[in-house]
C-alpha cells in the first residue's frame, strides 16, 4: 500500500510505514541477499560440476574397456590403471584439503582444479598413446581430490544454518546424478563414436564451468601462510596408496600373497610413522584428535557403511543384470538410471526436510527404508523388475540419510574443526567405496570358482551380498540411533 504527498512517498512495508528513502533500503537488501544467495549457488554447482565430471568419464570408461583393450592392444588389467591411477591421485589428495583452505583462496584452489582438469582432458582427447591417456587421467584425479571436498567445505562456510541442508542436499544432488549419466554416457559413445569423444565432448563443458566459478565464488575466510608438512605428506600419501592398492587388488586373481604382505606392511608402517609425526607438530595435515569425538566417529562409521553399501549395489545390479539376465550394457545403463535419478532429486527433499525438521527424521527414516529394502532383497527370487525396484528403493533410503548424516556431524563440530572434519569424510567416501566394490566383487568370483559355473556363482554371490548388506544396513541403524539418542531439535547445535 502507498500513500503518496507533496513531501514525498510514504510505504507501508510490514506492517510499518517507511518513507521512500526506507523503503528503497529494504528492497536493496533484499536484492543483495538474493544476489549474493544465486551467487552462492552457482560457485556450489561449479565447483560441483568438476566432481560430476570425474565421476561420468570414471563410470562411462568402465563400458568402454572391451574397445580401449583393442584399440591399445593390451590386457584389460592394463587398462583398469585409467580407473585406478585416477583413484589413487584423488584419494591422496582429498585429505590434505583442510590445509589446502588453510593456505589457499577458495577459486585458486579451482583454478588449479578447472586446469588440472583441462589438460588431463586434452592430453587425452587428442592422444593415440595408452600412457598419455594414462597421464590425462592422473591429472583429472588431481583436480577430483581439490574439488570433492572444496564443494562442500563451501556450503558449510558460507551457507547459514538453517539452510546446510538444503545446500548440501543440493552438492550431493550433482555427484549423485553422475553414476545415471556415465553407463548412458559410456554406451552411448561406446556404439556411435570413437572412444576419444568421451573426453572431447568434455572439453567445452570444463570451460563453462570455469568461466561460471570464476563470476560466482567469493571468500569469506581470512587465508593466511602455513607451512606445509613435506614428511607428514610423504607418510600419509604413501600410507593412502598403498591401502588402496591393497583394497584394488583383493579383486586381482593374479595378485601374489607376497603382494598383499607388502601392500600391508608398507601401510601399516606408513601410517604409524604418519600418526607418529603428527603427534608432536603445531600444524597438522589433517585434525586427528577427531576421532576422539564419539559421536562423530559413530556418525563417521555410519556414513562409511552407508557408501560401503552404496558402491557394493552399484556393482552388483549392473553386472547381475548383465551376467544373469543377458542385458546389454547400454540397456543396463537406462534400467539404473532412474534409481540415480530418484538419488539426486530426494537429496535436495532430504536436505528440505532435515532444515524444517528434526535431523533424526530423514536420517533414521533413510537407515530403516535401506533395512527393508534388504530384508526384502533377501526374501525374493531375483528378477529384472525386482532388481530395478530394490536399486530405486534403496536410493530413496540412501538419498535420506547420506548427505544428512555427514551434515549434522560437521554441524557439531567447532568453527575451526569443520575442514578437517569435511577432509576426514571426503576420505572415508573414497576408500569406503573401494571396500563395498572389492568385497561385493570377491564374493561373486569366488563363488563363481567354487560353483564351476558363471550363472549358479552369481546367483550365489548376490544372495550373499544381500544378507551381508542387511547385517550391515541393521549396523548402521544401530549407530545412528546411538549417535542420534540425545535429543535433537530443529537448529539443535550442541
Amino acid at each position: 500500500m502507498k500513500i503518496c504527498r507533496s513531501n514525498g512517498l510514504r510505504t507501508i512495508y510490514s506492517g510499518i510505514i517507511c518513507d521512500e528513502k526506507t523503503t528503497c533500503s529494504v528492497w536493496k537488501v533484499q536484492f543483495l541477499v538474493q544476489e549474493k544467495h544465486n551467487k552462492l549457488l552457482s560457485a556450489i554447482i561449479s565447483i560441483g560440476l568438476l566432481s560430476f565430471l570425474g565421476i561420468v568419464v570414471e563410470t562411462a570408461l568402465n563400458i568402454t574397456f572391451p574397445q580401449l583393450t583393442t584399440y591399445f592392444s593390451i590386457p584389460i588389467s592394463q587398462v583398469q590403471w585409467l580407473t585406478t591411477g585416477y583413484m589413487l591421485v584423488s584419494t591422496s589428495l582429498i585429505p590434505l584439503g583442510s590445509f589446502f583452505l588453510r593456505r589457499f583462496r577458495v577459486v585458486t584452489l579451482f583454478r588449479v582444479s578447472c586446469l588440472s582438469f583441462l589438460v588431463g582432458t586434452l592430453i587425452a582427447s587428442f592422444s593415440n598413446s595408452f600412457n598419455l591417456v594414462l597421464l590425462g587421467r592422473l591429472c583429472q584425479g588431481i583436480a577430483d581430490g581439490i574439488a570433492l571436498p572444496l564443494m562442500f567445505a563451501v556450503v558449510l562456510d558460507q551457507v547459514p544454518k538453517k539452510k546446510v541442508g538444503t545446500f548440501m542436499g543440493i552438492g550431493s544432488l550433482v555427484i549423485a546424478f553422475a553414476p545415471a549419466v556415465g553407463p548412458i554416457y559410456g554406451g552411448i559413445i561406446q556404439d556411435t563414436l570413437n572412444w576419444h569423444f568421451l573426453f572431447i565432448i568434455l572439453i567445452p563443458i570444463i570451460m563453462v564451468t570455469w568461466l561460471l566459478g570464476e563470476l560466482s565464488i567469493e571468500q569469506s575466510s581470512p587465508v593466511h601462510y602455513v607451512p606445509f608438512d613435506v614428511r607428514g605428506g610423504i607418510f600419509l600419501a604413501i600410507f593412502l596408496t598403498t591401502t588402496l592398492m591393497f583394497i584394488v587388488n583383493l579383486t586381482a586373481n593374479s595378485s601374489s600373497f607376497k603382494l598383499y604382505l607388502f601392500l600391508l606392511g608398507t601401510a601399516f608402517f606408513s601410517g604409524l610413522l604418519f600418526l607418529l609425526n603428527e603427534k608432536h607438530k603445531s600444524h597438522k595435515l589433517l585434525e586427528l584428535s577427531l576421532f576422539k569425538n564419539k559421536r562423530f566417529l559413530q556418525l563417521l562409521s555410519a556414513f562409511f557403511l552407508l557408501q560401503f553399501s552404496s558402491l557394493s549395489m552399484s556393482y552388483l545390479i549392473p553386472n547381475v543384470l548383465q551376467i544373469l539376465f543377458a542385458q546389454s550394457p547400454g540397456l543396463v545403463g537406462f534400467l539404473i538410471a532412474p534409481a540415480a535419478v530418484i538419488d539426486a532429486v530426494l537429496s535436495v527433499v532430504a536436505g528440505i526436510i532435515y532444515d524444517k525438521t528434526a535431523p533424526r527424521l530423514p536420517i533414521i527414516s533413510g537407515c530403516i527404508i535401506i533395512g527393508l529394502t534388504f530384508l526384502g532383497a533377501n526374501l525374493f527370487t531375483p528378477s529384472i523388475g525386482g532388481l530395478v525396484l530394490i536399486y530405486m528403493l534403496f536410493m530413496v533410503g540412501l538419498s535420506f540419510s547420506y548427505s544428512n548424516i555427514m551434515t549434522y556431524s560437521l554441524s557439531q563440530l567447532p568453527a575451526g574443526l569443520v575442514n578437517d572434519g569435511n577432509s576426514i569424510y571426503m576420505t572415508v567416501q573414497a576408500y569406503s567405496g573401494a571396500v563395498g566394490i572389492a568385497i561385493s566383487s570377491s564374493i561373486v568370483s569366488l563363488l563363481q570358482k567354487q560353483q564351476g559355473s558363471v550363472i549358479s556363482g552369481t546367483k550365489w554371490g548376490l544372495a550373499i551380498n544381500f544378507l551381508i548388506l542387511f547385517f550391515v544396513a541393521v549396523f548402521t541403524i544401530s549407530l545412528c540411533l546411538i549417535a542420534l539418542r540425545n535429543k535433537v531439535i530443529k537448529g539443535d547445535k550442541e
